[in-house]
């Protein structure tokens, strides 16, 4: 299965350079491109692309703007920003972006790139220090009603794994199934508050009864390898950070 790539950029020659480049990647392919933040965002949420190459000067909408916008359409996308300017990386990690090339770049930057992010979509990623967050003692038993359209589902929060943002709704991993819901991500954090719940991330809460690992995936996030699912959350450096202080677990290092 080929990775997709959209490309945000408003200088065409850039444009051509980037899929020129992408595309000799095995397996990669791009399904769109952009010239502005409005366009990207349209295309963006119509194609759903894995991966999206964002300037940071787009008219219309900004980079960091359309990054946080693409995370609220689906947090797993990998945001790699290629600009001329330096001095907007760490708001580009404060959206979680999986890189961040300055131009002028070298073009095989862009293959490493894509090849790590190939590594972690494969689950190749290099062994490291995994950390084991089952060092809790406290239980929770109890069900809650969650609206889907029209009805309402019962759920126990025990069977819960996950729940994270998808095309702009939510949806509920628990164990045997999922439910998406209307209730917007704050409005469950809510609902959940309180052990074993975390907001791991910006797109995702975690039943952290359920993780077993954490893998590096990037500089500024980790996938949480989870029971009764193949699916893997995300969780960003500084909220396992958060977490250190109610565990014993230590932050694996990224490459």
């Amino acid at each position: 299965m080929k990775i997709t790539v959209l490309i945000a950029e408003d200088d065409p020659d850039m444009r051509h350079v980037i899929r020129k480049v992408v595309e000799e990647v095995e397996d990669v392919r791009v399904i769109g491109e952009a010239g502005d933040g409005l366009e990207a965002s349209k295309l963006i949420e119509e194609l759903s692309p894995q991966v999206v190459f964002v300037d940071i000067d787009l008219p219309g909408k900004n980079g960091v703007e359309l990054a946080q916008e693409t995370f609220d359409i689906n947090p797993r996308t990998f945001i790699v920003f290629a600009t001329a300017s330096s001095e907007f990386r760490g708001e580009a990690f404060d959206v979680y972006a999986f890189d961040y090339l300055v131009k002028p770049f070298k073009l095989n930057r862009v293959r490493q790139t894509m090849e790590r992010i190939k590594l972690v979509l494969s689950g190749k990623v290099a062994g490291r220090p995994r950390s084991n967050l089952k060092n809790f003692n406290k239980d929770v038993s109890r069900k809650q009603f969650f609206r889907n359209d029209n009805r309402l589902v019962y759920l126990n929060l025990d069977d819960i794994i996950y729940v994270t943002k998808e095309s702009r709704k939510s949806k509920i991993y628990f164990v045997g199934g999922q439910v998406q819901t209307n209730d917007k991500l704050s409005v469950l954090e809510e609902k959940l508050a309180g052990y074993p719940f975390f907001r791991s991330h910006s797109g995702f809460i975690v039943n952290l009864k359920m993780v077993k690992e954490l893998i590096p995936t990037g500089r500024s996030s980790y996938e949480m390898v989870m029971e009764n699912t193949k699916q893997r959350p995300l969780i960003t450096v500084e909220k396992f950070k958060e977490l250190e202080e109610l565990t014993n677990a230590k932050l694996p290092k990224s490459s």
